[in-house]
């Protein structure tokens, strides 16, 4: 029980509602600055380069190619034949029916039919524009919520989110042309909502069932932390986007989408393909890459998911009484996401952004705890390391650790007491706070 209306708390990024004490020190400010600017100039270059990689390509460019299956699905489900989409042979002859380049392989569609209605607005235009409308307004919604995730009154506020303008992960997602934004803005909102409106958090979550490996712990978190209003509303938008789907696809696409999940199992995770596994950022993809036996990458896998689902249920049933932040625990559900499915792919990184910029602001705010800035600087640059050479097929075990130590110290951080706001110098306290109001006031 809160001793502080929760409209007066509504823009904090956690249960500790200390007033800033003047930190960070002169030098993180000074870090922080130059990040911003190196940020900025990544992003920019890459934005023009991207631009001539589309133009000088004599036909589809390769960059940002995956978004070839996205738009092939929605005009194979215009044209009435949504669930070939899932089939391999007839959808990678859609694709080379629109590029013509066997070059450029094939893209497959693994999506919930439900995909498949966004899918479908875009193919109504044609590819080039598609592809911009598609990384343009999803990484807007990507660059909106983490802004909206800062508090208002830190003052590095805008520095904070356009720092992760120049994640490398968003230059990766955008490279590929996939939906990392999207996921990273649907964990966002969720952080931003949860706590003064729970409905709008769980359709954000809800919507998160476009890509399952990203919500699969979605449900446990969110009833552990006894957000009931959420998990609920998250089960409802499930339930109504499968009905929707049915409607405009019919029955028989969902029997045609397991059938061609279970394809992709096979020919996309468990096969032993060093070009595609190389991508992966799971425990399973760095021991097959390694030559491990498919037994001991799913022994592995399923061990480690174990262990960061327990430490993700601990953190949230051990917080102090009378702590409940919802950002802490978006920003605690999505670092645990990478430990959670063995098919996680290296633009999934990106959703990593919601807890660095929940702890960064934490740190500014009221002081960096040990290992929390080697956790973001580790976590922040670690997609980095699929893109140079020397550890293109030994990167999975460093990004690996990385997310881990980012994960220990969301958790640590979670954790903590609430702070004590300090009097102001000269007015001490009338009347002497006991243990029991220590106990309950925020």
């Amino acid at each position: 029980m809160s001793t502080i209306d929760p409209a007066i708390c509504a823009d904090t990024v956690s249960s500790r509602h200390t007033p800033q004490t003047g930190k960070p020190s002169r030098l993180a400010f000074y870090l922080l600055s130059i990040g911003v600017v190196w940020a900025l100039v990544a992003f920019l270059s890459f934005c023009v380069m991207w631009v001539q990689w589309q133009m000088s390509a004599p036909g589809i460019s390769p960059i940002s190619g995956d978004f070839i299956s996205f738009w092939t699905g929605g005009r194979m489900a215009l044209a009435g034949h949504a669930a070939a989409a899932y089939d391999e042979i007839e959808h990678f002859f859609a694709e080379l029916a629109f590029h013509h380049d066997p070059d450029l392989g094939y893209v497959a569609f693994f999506y919930p039919p439900f995909f498949l209605l966004l899918c479908m607005g875009f193919a109504l235009l044609p590819y080039f524009s598609a592809l911009c409308l598609w990384l343009a307004t999803t990484c807007a919604l990507y660059a909106a919520a983490l802004r909206a995730l800062v508090p208002k009154s830190l003052r590095e506020r805008e520095r904070i989110w356009l720092l992760f303008l120049g994640y490398p992960a968003v230059m990766i997602n955008a490279g590929f042309g996939q939906n990392g934004f999207l996921s990273t803005a649907l964990f966002g909102g969720a952080a931003i909502f949860l706590d003064r409106q729970p409905a709008l958090a769980g359709l954000c979550l809800g919507c998160l069932a476009y890509k399952p490996q990203l919500g699969v712990i979605v449900p446990l978190a969110l009833a552990v932390a006894g957000r009931w209003r959420c998990f609920a509303t998250a089960a409802a938008t499930v339930v109504t986007l499968a009905i929707l789907s049915t409607l405009a696809f019919g029955i028989g696409i969902w029997p045609t989408f397991v059938a061609g999940t279970a394809e992709a199992q096979h020919n996309w995770l468990e096969a032993y393909n060093p070009l595609y596994l190389k991508f992966l950022i799971s425990i399973f993809g760095a021991v097959r890459l390694h030559d491990g036996s498919l037994a001991l990458a799913y022994t592995l896998q399923a061990a480690v998911s174990v262990a960061a689902v327990l430490a993700l249920v601990f953190a949230l049933r051990q917080r102090p009484a009378g702590v409940r932040s919802g950002r802490a625990e978006i920003a605690a559900i999505a670092a645990c996401v990478p430990f959670c499915s063995p098919f996680l792919l290296e633009y999934d990184l990106i959703i990593l952004a919601v807890p660095m910029v929940w702890l960064l602001s934490e740190g500014l705010r009221d002081g960096f705890g040990r290992g929390e800035g080697i956790a973001l600087v580790a976590g922040y640059l670690a997609p980095a390391l699929y893109k140079v050479g020397p550890f293109e097929y030994e990167a999975e075990p460093f990004v690996i650790v990385a997310a881990g130590l980012l994960f220990a110290v969301v958790l640590r951080r979670m954790m903590q007491a609430p702070a004590l706001p300090r009097p102001t110098a000269g007015l001490e306290p009338a009347v002497p706070i006991g243990p029991l109001q220590q106990r309950f006031a925020t």
